[in-house]
């Protein structure tokens, strides 16, 4: 997710009297406290995965597919906070890992993958829906750009534990072969659930790349079989994450069947011509009624020109 620096928590105190003394004061409601454990750098690019433990004396429970919010002084820079997605699945052992993109331009993120062992952080959360399947869904269908797999681990970890067997189907997007990571996490889950595969695709794959070539939402739609009681599942680039939702709600998906977590691109609005693409590529046309019709008609009207 993108860093935030949080201005709603301050309040003006006068200590003791006159204006001229009145002085800003934040009130954090980052009250829940946390020591970094690990730190694992996986890619040259940036990814990083940090693992924390909880050292005040409150209860920590959260479910797969929720959010924390931390918040620490960088060095220079002064406060920042920034919400992220929990990456393990849920347990009580009070710890949690973060899978964090350091970014050039964020102060944060490159605090945090500098930060030794035993350093203590202020959060708050868990926060956010839990993402656990329906029981009348058929099969689970998961796409995920860069650090967006994090919740999707989280719930694929959590399914594992709890003997799913359902279909899974995930498909991670990826620039380069250098963001390439968790391969034997993944893997692990391939043994361990009863019907689960991924496949990254990558967006500027090199010559002898044999999976998937180019962005999701190139790759993907021809993949996916059947659209009637399947489960969405869409993180990380708000781009992607906005032309699949308007693509497969066109195409008959209820909303009520999507769950999506934007990182960034929050605001992202789709040209007419790229969703007309988009959704000519989806093979599945088990939903196509009238009502479908009718949706497109709404996308038609309201995509970009």
């Amino acid at each position: 997710m993108d860093e935030k620096r949080n201005s709603s928590s301050f309040y003006w105190r006068n200590r003791p009297a006159t204006d001229a003394q009145l002085t800003w004061t934040e009130v954090s409601r980052y009250d829940r406290k946390a020591v970094v454990v690990g730190t694992e750098w996986l890619t040259t690019t940036g990814t990083v995965r940090i693992a924390f433990q909880i050292i005040d004396d409150h209860p920590f429970d959260f479910s797969a597919g929720q959010w924390l919010a931390l918040e620490d002084e960088v060095p220079g820079v002064g406060p920042r906070r920034s919400p992220y997605c929990i990456y393990s699945p849920p347990s009580d052992d009070g710890r949690f890992d973060l899978l964090i993109r350091v970014l050039p331009d964020g102060p944060l993120s490159q605090h945090l993958a500098s930060l030794e062992i035993g350093y203590p952080i202020n959060f708050r959360g868990p926060r956010g829906r839990p993402i656990l399947p329906k029981a009348h869904d058929e099969n689970l269908v998961m796409l995920a750009t860069g650090v967006g797999i994090a919740p999707l681990y989280s719930l694929l970890g959590y399914l594992m534990r709890v003997g799913e067997t359902r279909p899974v189907r995930l498909y991670w997007g990826l620039r380069l072969t250098d963001d390439i990571c968790l391969i034997d996490e993944l893997d692990e889950l391939v043994a361990g659930l009863a019907d689960f595969s991924y496949a990254i695709s990558l967006s500027q794959p090199p010559p002898d790349w044999a999976q998937l070539r180019g962005r999701l939402t190139e790759t993907v739609p021809a993949l996916v079989p059947k659209l009637g009681g399947t489960r969405f599942y869409l993180c990380g680039n708000g781009a992607m994450v906005e032309e699949i939702e308007m693509a497969i709600v066109s195409l008959g998906v209820d909303r009520t069947s999507i769950f999506e977590e934007k990182f960034f691109n929050l605001k992202h609005l789709p040209e007419r011509s790229t969703m007309e693409a988009i959704r000519a590529r989806f093979v599945a046309d088990d939903l196509t009624t009238a009502n479908s019709r009718l949706r497109t008609q709404v996308w038609r009207a309201s995509a970009r020109e």
